[in-house]
């Protein structure tokens, strides 16, 4: 079992990289507004950051030895 810690990263890192998947359909589909197209850009930019973040925690979490099983 993972301890809290590493599971709630990996969690998180799985949520947000299957969202930024969605992220571009979303896009697509709001061709008709330009407004809507660039409130789903900045939202995946944002979520992009956010795991970008996770991602340098994970490997520090590894580096350190804390991401134990």
């Amino acid at each position: 079992m993972l301890k809290n810690i590493n599971y709630d990263l990996l969690e998180t890192i799985t949520i947000i990289s299957k969202s930024l998947y969605r992220y571009d359909t979303y896009i697509k589909d709001s061709a008709e507004s330009k407004s809507c197209q660039e409130m789903w850009t900045k939202i995946k930019e944002q979520r992009e950051k956010e795991l970008s973040m996770l991602l340098k925690e994970l490997k520090n979490q590894i580096d350190t030895g804390i991401f134990l099983l």
